[in-house]
C-alpha cells in the first residue's frame, strides 16, 4: 500500500479492514531477525459469529499510558478490557526493553503521578525482597539497582513486569486482561464507537468486545486510523505549526527512529561471540556503528565525544552521560549486591546507533512492517557483533570484546532481542484545540522556571526535546524544556465522542513528541485519559475541565510544576486544584510550592480574586475596595506580613467559603489556605 503524501491524514478504513478482503496483522512477537517476514504474518479468520464480552472501557496497549488507564479506570469503578499484543505488560518498560527510565531531574521528589511512584517503590521492593543488597546500597532510600548513569532507576525488564503485575493485582475483578491480542476493527455508529473485533494470536480467533468508551494506548496510535479520526504522521512543515525548527515542507516519512534493546553481560576468558550476521557490513558502514557521539557545537554543546567501554569515571552532573559506555545503562550493579546469589554486572544497550532509521513503521502494508521489524532486529544484532569482535579495546589490545554475552534470558526472548521494539513516535491526533508547539515548553522561548501555562492541565512532564532522526534528511536534535503541563485539548479529537488518545498519540508535533513520549509522561497521559472517559461515562457528555482536574487531583496527579509536594503531602490535591485556578500562590522564580510557609496579605488577596472569579490588576485593591480583608489602625494593609484567619472580613464575600478546619488563626501556612478554599471542586 503506498504511502500517504500529505502529513495529515483523514483515514476511513486503514489496516486491510475493507469489504470482502482479508485481514493480515503482523505478530510482532513472532518477529525474528532470521527468516521470511512474511512468516510473521496472520491472516484475521472471517469469523461469522465471534464470541463476545463487555466492559465499560477498552484500553487498547498495556503500555505505560494503557496500564495506568486501567489502573485507574478500576480504581473508580469500572469494568476494563485491557488489549496487549505481547505477552507482557509494561511497554517499554518491560516488553520494550527500556527499564532504565527515562525520567526527570525532580523525580525523586515530584514530577510523577501516585501510581507511577508505587510501581518505583514495587521495582525497588523487588531487589529488596530478593537479593542481600550492599550495605552502602541498602542504606540508599533511591536505591539504583543498575547504578547507571542515564537514569536514578535501572533495572531488569522482569523487575519492572512483578511490579507492573503487582498493582494490577487488587483489581483482578475489574480487569480482563487479553495478551498477545490486538483491536483490529472498530464499529462505529454516527460519533459512536459500539464495538470492537480482537484477534488473538496465540489462539487465532477473534472476539467483538462491546463497549462503552475506548481509550487507544498503542505504542503507534494503530487505533487512529482504524476509528476515522483525523491524524498527523510524521513532521509538519513550519508553515501549519510556526517552530522555528520545524523542516520547510511535510515529511510523513520522517518519524523517529526505533530500536531493538538487547542485555550482556560480561564473561572474562570466555568466547560468546555471535554467528555474523548477514549484511553485517552493509549495517556497520551505513549507521555507521561507534561509540562516539557528536554533541553538536551548533547547540552550544561539548562536541564529539569518545566513549570507552568499561569503568566508572564519575559522570558530568545530575547523573547524566557521558560516562563509560557500558555502565551507561546498566542494569545491575554486582557492588549494589552481596552473598551467593548475588548478580553481577548486566547492561543494557539501547544506543543511538542501533537505532533502525532507514524506513518508517507508520502507515505501511503488513508486509512491509514485517520486513522493517526483521531488518531493524538484523540491525541490533549486527550491533552486538560489532561489539564483541570490531570495536577497539580499551586496553589497546586489538579489536572486540568477545567475552560479552547475549542475556536472552533478560528480555525473555528466544534471540535476545526485546520482546517489541522501542518506538519513540506514534500517529499522533490532530485535536480539537490546542497542539503543543516547540515554543510552548522548549526553555529558549520561555524565560520563567515553568513553560507555557494551561488552564487546562492534566498533569506535568519534563524532558529534553529529544528527536532521533529518521532517514529522510533530518538531523538529531535536543533542546531543553522548561518543566511543562499536559493540556486536557490535546487529548480530545475531531471525531468521536467515546475515544482518546492515551500514550504518545495526543495532540503534540514531531519535534514535542520528543519530549512526551518518555514513560512517566505516558503513563500521566493514560491516568488522565481515564477520567476523562469515566466521568464522560457518568455525565452523559464530555467534562468540565475543572471537573477531571479535581478528580486527577485527589488520585495524585500534579496540575502545576512543584518540585517540593510530594505525592503523599496531605494538601497534594487541594494545593494543586487551587493552583491550577490560580488560587494558591505560583510565583515566577522557582518551582517551589513551599506548602510549609505562611502565605502572605499580598497572595492571599490575589487568592481571593481568584477564588471568586474577579478580574484585577491589582488584587490588594480590589480586596480593601470591596472589603474582603482588614486593614490596621493606621489604614495600612502590610502585603508582605503572614496572614491570618483574621484578617478576613468573610461577612462582605460574595458568596461563603468553606469552614475554617484548624486549631489556629494564622500564620496561615499556603497548604491550610489551599486546604480551605479548594475543599469543594467548585
Amino acid at each position: 500500500m503506498a504511502r500517504h503524501s500529505a502529513f495529515i491524514l483523514y483515514p476511513v478504513l486503514f489496516l486491510g479492514i475493507l469489504a470482502a478482503q482479508p485481514v493480515q496483522l503482523v505478530d510482532f512477537d513472532a518477529v525474528r531477525a532470521a527468516g521470511d517476514p512474511a512468516s510473521f504474518l496472520h491472516t484475521v479468520p472471517s469469523t461469522v459469529s465471534p464470541e463476545e464480552i463487555t466492559c465499560d472501557i477498552l484500553i487498547a496497549g498495556a503500555g505505560s499510558g494503557g496500564f495506568a488507564a486501567a489502573i485507574r479506570a478500576a480504581d473508580r469503578g469500572h469494568s476494563v478490557c485491557l488489549t496487549e499484543e505481547s505477552d507482557w505488560i509494561g511497554g517499554q518498560t518491560t516488553a520494550g526493553g527500556v527499564s532504565a527510565l527515562d525520567e526527570n531531574r525532580f523525580i525523586e521528589f515530584a514530577g510523577g503521578t501516585r501510581t507511577y511512584y508505587q510501581l518505583r517503590n514495587g521495582i525497588r521492593q523487588y531487589y529488596r525482597r530478593r537479593f542481600a543488597l550492599s550495605p552502602a546500597a541498602a542504606a540508599l532510600q533511591n536505591f539504583n539497582p543498575g547504578s547507571c548513569y542515564v537514569s536514578q532507576l535501572c533495572f531488569e525488564p522482569k523487575a519492572g513486569l512483578a511490579a507492573h503485575q503487582g498493582l494490577m493485582a487488587p483489581y483482578a475483578q475489574k480487569i480482563k486482561l487479553l495478551l498477545r491480542s490486538r483491536v483490529f476493527k472498530l464499529d462505529v455508529a454516527g460519533d459512536t464507537i459500539t464495538s470492537a473485533l480482537v484477534y488473538h494470536f496465540n489462539q487465532r480467533t477473534v472476539t467483538r468486545i462491546r463497549t462503552r468508551f475506548v481509550l487507544d494506548a498503542t505504542e503507534t496510535g494503530d487505533l487512529l486510523p482504524v476509528a476515522g479520526v483525523p491524524y498527523s504522521v510524521g513532521s509538519e512543515p513550519a508553515s501549519d505549526t510556526g517552530e522555528p525548527h520545524a523542516a520547510a515542507e511535510p515529511n510523513p516519512a520522517c518519524v523517529q527512529s526505533f530500536t531493538y534493546p538487547f542485555a550482556i553481560d560480561v564473561r572474562p576468558g570466555e568466547n560468546h561471540r555471535i554467528a555474523k550476521p548477514a549484511q553485517y557490513e552493509r549495517f556497520r558502514d551505513s549507521q555507521p556503528f561507534s561509540l562516539r557521539i557528536n554533541y553538536s557545537v551548533d547547540y552550544g554543546w561539548r562536541g564529539a565525544f569518545q566513549y570507552k567501554m568499561f569503568g566508572d569515571d564519575p559522570p558530568v552532573p545530575n547523573n547524566m552521560s557521558p560516562g563509560p559506555f557500558f555502565p551507561w545503562r546498566r542494569l545491575l550493579a554486582a557492588k549494589n549486591f552481596t552473598g551467593p546469589t548475588a548478580p553481577s554486572d548486566l547492561a543494557l544497550i539501547n544506543w543511538p546507533r542501533q537505532d533502525y532509521h532507514d524506513e518508517s513503521l507508520l502507515d505501511r502494508t503488513p508486509l512491509d512492517t514485517a520486513r522493517i521489524l526483521h531488518q531493524a532486529k538484523r540491525v541490533s544484532m549486527a550491533f552486538l557483533y560489532w561489539l564483541q569482535t570490531d570495536l577497539p579495546r580499551d586496553d589497546g589490545k586489538g579489536n572486540g570484546y568477545p567475552e560479552l554475552r547475549l542475556r536472552a534470558d533478560v528480555m525473555g526472548t528466544g534471540d535476545g532481542l526485546s520482546k517489541v521494539p522501542y518506538i519513540r513516535e506514534s500517529r499522533r491526533i490532530l485535536p480539537k484545540g490546542t497542539r503543543v508547539i516547540e515554543q510552548d515548553i522548549v526553555a529558549a522561548y520561555q524565560p520563567g522556571p515553568r513553560a507555557r501555562w494551561f488552564d487546562d492541565s492534566v498533569g506535568t512532564a519534563f524532558y529534553m526535546v529529544d528527536i532521533h532522526p529518521c532517514g529522510a534528511n533530518e538531523r538529531g536534535r535536543m533542546m531543553m524544556p522548561r518543566p511543562f503541563q499536559i493540556p486536557m485539548s490535546t487529548l480530545l479529537p475531531r471525531k468521536l465522542r467515546n475515544f482518546l488518545p492515551a500514550g504518545k498519540n495526543l495532540g503534540v508535533t514531531h519535534l514535542t513528541n520528543g519530549a512526551f513520549r518518555l514513560h512517566p509522561v505516558e503513563w500521566n497521559v493514560g491516568e488522565a485519559a481515564d477520567v476523562i472517559a469515566s466521568l464522560s461515562l457518568s455525565k452523559g457528555s464530555l467534562p468540565p475541565v475543572v471537573d477531571v482536574q479535581w478528580e486527577l487531583a485527589k488520585a495524585g496527579v500534579p496540575l502545576v510544576w512543584f518540585d517540593d509536594l510530594r505525592v503523599d503531602h496531605e494538601a497534594f490535591a487541594a494545593i494543586h486544584f487551587a493552583a491550577i485556578r490560580r488560587i494558591y500562590p505560583v510565583n515566577n522564580h522557582d518551582l517551589h510550592a513551599s506548602p510549609e510557609a505562611p502565605i502572605t496579605r499580598a497572595e492571599a488577596a490575589a487568592a481571593l480574586a481568584a477564588y471568586f472569579n474577579v478580574a484585577t490588576t491589582d488584587p490588594i485593591q480590589l480586596a480593601l475596595h470591596r472589603g474582603w480583608m482588614a486593614v490596621d489602625h493606621r489604614n495600612w494593609f502590610h502585603p508582605d506580613l503572614p496572614f491570618y484567619w483574621t484578617d478576613l472580613r468573610e461577612d462582605k464575600f460574595p458568596k461563603p467559603i468553606p469552614p475554617r478546619a484548624f486549631s489556629r488563626t494564622g500564620p496561615v501556612t499556603r497548604a491550610e489556605f489551599a486546604l480551605r478554599l479548594a475543599a469543594q471542586p467548585r
